[in-house]
């Protein structure tokens, strides 16, 4: 049926989804691939249309029987290598990207050395440089709403108000940690179990092993923990904010894009920057530690923030005892897409705008 090697065929596929799945040295890209992917499943993947399909459209597009359709499809979903949603009485089926997508449905998969030439992938691809010039896909959102002095924050910026619209909650190991952590030099002190996922994501999760269900006021705890710990929240880059993160600078790889492409806020969006009253400022240095990208100086007169590249997590804030720091409301606030599904879109559609800008 295809004159083509499968395996190339579903790495173009991939490269043409979100963020896309460029093309490495050696081709690691390829043989990430081959390494989860059988050849069956790598035809099913290429013949699913775009969007979210139910076994008999995928039946009906590719000449065979919903019950062999459903089979395929079900044990794709199982092994982490698409996304499926239950819809009343039909399931429904989405071929997610590579990031935010089957890499981390894969954080429970045992083969090393896969998980290490993922890692090798990222280093050595032009992904990182692609993605962090798209939409991002996370925001950042603070802690506390109380920190936004004299303002009212935004409903899709107040953490407590997303969780509140979300009716199923699960949580998940890091992908990001896990993959730092077989270097042995990785110092890392942060827990693993720190992604949240909510509603079909938390039931896709749940079904499939890949995390456990929690309450709606056990992930808050997680998120309240990961404050003291100095880590950061960022959510699915929509009003509704499905998944949740709370990420650390030193392992997580949208954080670490920061560090590798800088530029203002490119790889994450934020409607909030940090603001600092001198003349309340002790000089303690407590918010030049807690800052997880180094945006705060000590300079003669107290600290100075870098606004420009500011991401408004509140860690600052938190950590000053002084209350010298306030969270200010950009000039131009940001309103996300409502849905995740909305965000897909947008990003499929930069995607295939800019498709061969970073081959």
């Amino acid at each position: 049926m295809f004159k083509k090697d499968i395996y190339d065929l579903l790495a173009e596929d991939v490269d043409r989804i979100s963020f896309g799945f460029p093309k490495s040295y050696f081709r690691l890209d390829k043989k990430l691939l081959k390494k989860i992917f059988t050849p069956e499943h790598a035809k099913v993947f290429v013949q699913m249309k775009q969007g979210y399909v139910t076994a008999k459209q995928h039946a009906e597009q590719n000449n065979i029987s919903e019950a062999e359709a459903k089979a395929h499809l079900d044990a794709m979903a199982n092994k982490g290598l698409i996304f499926r949603r239950h819809r009343g009485e039909n399931d429904e089926y989405h071929k997610h990207p590579f990031v935010m997508g089957f890499l981390e449905f894969q954080v429970n998969n045992p083969d090393k050395s896969w998980l290490l030439a993922t890692s090798l992938y990222m280093i050595t691809s032009k992904f990182g440089k692609r993605m962090s010039q798209t939409m991002p896909f996370y925001r950042t959102v603070p802690m506390h709403k109380e920190f936004l002095e004299g303002s009212k924050i935004m409903p899709y910026d107040d953490i407590e108000a997303i969780l509140d619209k979300h009716t199923r909650f699960g949580v998940a190991p890091c992908m990001c940690r896990k993959m730092q952590r077989l270097d042995p030099k990785f110092k890392c002190i942060h827990p693993s179990e720190t992604c949240i996922v909510t509603d079909d994501y938390a039931t896709f999760y749940i079904e499939t092993g890949l995390g456990r269900e929690i309450t709606k006021e056990e992930a808050l705890a997680i998120l309240r923990e990961g404050e003291n710990d100095g880590r950061v929240i960022n959510v699915t880059n929509s009003q509704d904010g499905e998944n949740i993160c709370s990420c650390c600078a030193c392992g997580c790889g949208i954080l670490t894009l920061r560090t590798r492409y800088p530029g203002p806020a490119n790889d994450l969006w934020s409607n909030h920057y940090s603001e600092v009253d001198l003349s309340k400022c002790v000089k303690c240095g407590l918010c030049v530690k807690k800052c997880p990208f180094n945006y705060i100086k000590m300079t003669k007169e107290g600290i100075e923030i870098d606004q420009k590249h500011c991401l408004g997590c509140g860690l600052c804030i938190a950590a000053c005892h002084q209350k010298a720091i306030v969270l200010k409301h950009k000039p131009n606030l940001y309103t996300p897409p409502e849905t995740y599904d909305g965000a897909i879109e947008i990003w499929q559609n930069i995607t295939k705008k800019d498709y061969n800008k970073y081959k």
